[in-house]
C-alpha cells in the first residue's frame, strides 16, 4: 500500500541544544528533582569568573547584579518566579527578573493600561498567542511613539543568537524591519516546513487501491477519481450511496474550497488571496484564472462530487461523520492535515488517518502547476520588546539574544538535557523526521514548570526539527497519531515544495502607519465577506459564473477593492521586499 512507501519521521514541535552551565548534568525524574535540584550555574552564582557557552555567549552578562522588570502572560498553574529556567537564567546571567503578569485573555487590555500610564516594564513579552501579539502596524506605532526602542545597533554589534539566525535565514531580517529601517521586536522563529504549505489535499488511498486507480496528477484525473469514488462503492461496505468524494469545512488551516483546487487555474494563496505579480500586489479572486477555477468547482458541485455541507460544517462535524462507522465515508479532504476529518489525537482508537495520503500539486488545463507557499508564517513578531524606560537596554538585549541561541532555544522548548531530552550518538539507528539519522529525542517525564516554552526569542530552524527521533515506520503498531502524522506532514510539504510559487510572488505581512492599517482592516473585512458570499453562490449554482462575472468584480470595487490594494501597494513599495 502507498502508505508503506513513505520515508521516515517528521518534525515535531521540539528542538534541542546544549544547556545553561551545568543543566545537562542534572538528573532525576520527579517534579522535586527538576525544580529543586541545584544546578552548576546556581552553585557558581558568587563566582566572578566568566564562562563562554557553546554558542559564544559570555556569562554572566553583567558583573554587578541588576534587576529587570518583565511583563509576561501568567502561567496558568505555575509561578514564573519558581520556573527552573528562570532560576538558571538569574544565576548564570547576573540578572534578577521581576515578573509582572496578566491572564492570557487580558494581555492586550493590561498592556494598554500600562503603556498609557507611562510606568513601563523593562521588557515586554506578549506571548505567542495570536490574540496577544501586536500586529505590525501597532508594533511600528509603539516604536514611533518612543515606547519601545529600536534594536538595530545591538543586532549589528553585539548579537550572537540573532546574528546566526539572520545568517541562516536570509528573509528574516527584511521581515522584521520597518520602512524606516528600524527593528523594534525580536521574533520567535519556527522553521517547520509543514505550516509553509497549508493548502493541501488528502486522498483516501485505500479507496484508490480498491478501485485500481492511481493518484491523480491533473485536474481532469482528479475529477475522474472523484466520479469513481461516488459511483463504485469505494469504501467497500456494500452501500454505493454513502461515499462523500470531496469535503471540507468552513474554517481552519488550508480548508478553503478555493485553495488547493484553485491553484491549477489561478495562484491563490491562503493570505487573503493576495500575491505579488512583477512587483504589483494582486488579488487572485478577480483574475480570469480564478473564474476558470470556479467553473471547475461548480462542475464538481453540480455532479455531487463536492459535499454541500462543506459551506456550513465545522471540523468536529466532519470528523464525527467520517469516524462514525467502520469504514471511512470521505474520499478527499481539503485541509492542512487529515485531522480535519479523522481522529488524530493521542487518545485515538481509530486508525482511519492512515488511509489518507497527500495529493501532489495538480496540473490544470493550461499546464499550470503551482503550490501556494508562505515562508514568512514561521516568524512571530510583535511579541518581544525592550521599552524606553529600561535603564539597562544593552543587558536586556544580551539576555534576549542569549535566549535566541541554539543552546537556549533547546533549553526553552525542551528542558534540561539529560532530564527532559537527550542527544543521540552518531552511530544511532534511530531516524529523524526526514529519514536521516536522528540527533535527539525527548525523555518522558512528569516534571512541570521547568522551561519557558515559546514565551520569547525561541529560534528553531528546520534542521533542528528534522533531527528529532521518530518511528522508522509511522504506521507500526503502537505509534500514536501525533507522531505518525508528522511523517505525512513532512512528505506533503516536500512534495508541494517542488512546485512552490516564486519567493518574489509571496505576499508578506507588512508594516504600515496606523491610519492605513485601520482603513485596510475595515476594507479587508468587507471585501472578504463579499467575495466569499459570491464564491459560494457561484460554486453552488445560485449565481451564473459566465453572465455575472463582471457584476461580481464590480461589487468588489464598490466595497473598496482598489483602495485596499493601493494601501497594500504603498506598504509593499516602502518595504525591503520591493527592492528584491
Amino acid at each position: 500500500m502507498r502508505k508503506r512507501q513513505l520515508m521516515v519521521g517528521l518534525l515535531a514541535a521540539g528542538m534541542v541544544m546544549t544547556t545553561v552551565s551545568g543543566c545537562g548534568s542534572q538528573g532525576g525524574d520527579s517534579k522535586q528533582t527538576a525544580n529543586e535540584g541545584k544546578t552548576t550555574a546556581q552553585a557558581n552564582t558568587a563566582s566572578s569568573e566568566k564562562t563562554v557557552t557553546a554558542d559564544g555567549i559570555s556569562l554572566p552578562i553583567t558583573d554587578e547584579p541588576i534587576t529587570l522588570k518583565v511583563f509576561a502572560p501568567a502561567d496558568a498553574e505555575n509561578r514564573r518566579e519558581d520556573n527552573l529556567q528562570t532560576k538558571e537564567l538569574e544565576a548564570s546571567t547576573g540578572i534578577k527578573i521581576e515578573w509582572m503578569t496578566a491572564a492570557n485573555e487580558n494581555i492586550q487590555e493590561k498592556l494598554n493600561v500600562i503603556l498609557a500610564s507611562g510606568d513601563l516594564p523593562d521588557i515586554i513579552f506578549t506571548g505567542v498567542g495570536m490574540a496577544n501579539k501586536y500586529d505590525k502596524a501597532t508594533e511600528q506605532s509603539l516604536g514611533e511613539q518612543g515606547l519601545v526602542i529600536p534594536l538595530n545597533e545591538y543586532l549589528d554589534t553585539i548579537s550572537v543568537g540573532y546574528k546566526k539566525a539572520f545568517e541562516k535565514d536570509e528573509n528574516l531580517r527584511d521581515y522584521i524591519t520597518t520602512p524606516s529601517g528600524d527593528i523594534y521586536s525580536l521574533p520567535n522563529v519556527d522553521g517547520n516546513i509543514h505550516v509553509q504549505y497549508n493548502l493541501k489535499c488528502w486522498m483516501n488511498t485505500e479507496w484508490l487501491d480498491r478501485l485500481g486507480l492511481e493518484m491523480p496528477e491533473t485536474t481532469e484525473e482528479f475529477y475522474q477519481v472523484l466520479k469513481a469514488f461516488k459511483e463504485q462503492d469505494a469504501n467497500g461496505n456494500g452501500d454505493p450511496n454513502d461515499e462523500i468524494p470531496l469535503s471540507t469545512v468552513t474554517s481552519g488551516a488550508g480548508t478553503q474550497v478555493d485553495g488547493f483546487l484553485m491553484n491549477p487555474f489561478q495562484l491563490t494563496s491562503d493570505i487573503n488571496g493576495l500575491y505579488v505579480d512583477n512587483g504589483v500586489v494582486t488579488y487572485a479572486p478577480v483574475q480570469e484564472g480564478y473564474k476558470e477555477g470556479l467553473l471547475y468547482l461548480n462542475k464538481l458541485y453540480e455532479e455531487g462530487l463536492l459535499n454541500p455541507e462543506s459551506f456550513t460544517q465545522d471540523r468536529v462535524n466532519q470528523v464525527n461523520i467520517n469516524e462514525a462507522g467502520e469504514e471511512c465515508v470521505i474520499g478527499c479532504i481539503l485541509a492542512s492535515r487529515p485531522g480535519y476529518a479523522c481522529d488524530t489525537s493521542a487518545a485515538a482508537t481509530s486508525e482511519k488517518w492512515k488511509q489518507y495520503q497527500p495529493v501532489p500539486a495538480l496540473t490544470g488545463p493550461s499546464g499550470q502547476c503551482v503550490s501556494s507557499w508562505n515562508p514568512y508564517c514561521g516568524y512571530a513578531t510583535g511579541m518581544t520588546f525592550i521599552t524606553s524606560s529600561c535603564k539597562y537596554p544593552e543587558e536586556a538585549f544580551r539576555l534576549l539574544d542569549y535566549l535566541a541561541t541554539e543552546e537556549m532555544s533547546y533549553r526553552s522548548f525542551l528542558g534540561v538535557e539529560g532530564v527532559h531530552w537527550q542527544k543521540l550518538p552518531e552511530d544511532t539507528d534511530k531516524v529523524g523526521v526526514d529519514g536521516s539519522k536522528a540527533k535527539w529525542e525527548t525523555i518522558p517525564t512528569d516534571d512541570v514548570n521547568y522551561c519557558w516554552g515559546q514565551l520569547a526569542c525561541l529560534v528553531r530552524h528546520e534542521d533542528w526539527q528534522l533531527g528529532q527521533a521518530m518511528p522508522a515506520d509511522p504506521y507500526a503498531e503502537g505509534v500514536k497519531p501525533p507522531q505518525g502524522t508528522q511523517v505525512l506532514f513532512y512528505k506533503a510539504a516536500k512534495d508541494l515544495e517542488k512546485t512552490r510559487q516564486p519567493l518574489e510572488s509571496v505576499m508578506p505581512s507588512l508594516y504600515m502607519n496606523s491610519e492605513d492599517a485601520s482603513q485596510r482592516s475595515l476594507l479587508e473585512t468587507t471585501i472578504i465577506d463579499t467575495q466569499k458570499e459570491a464564491m459560494v453562490q457561484f460554486i453552488t449554482g445560485s449565481r451564473d459564473i459566465e453572465s455575472e462575472w463582471e457584476a461580481y468584480k464590480a461589487s468588489l470595487e464598490s466595497v473598496g477593492l482598489s483602495e485596499y490594494l493601493q494601501i497594500l501597494q504603498k506598504a509593499y513599495d516602502a518595504s525591503a521586499f520591493a527592492s528584491r
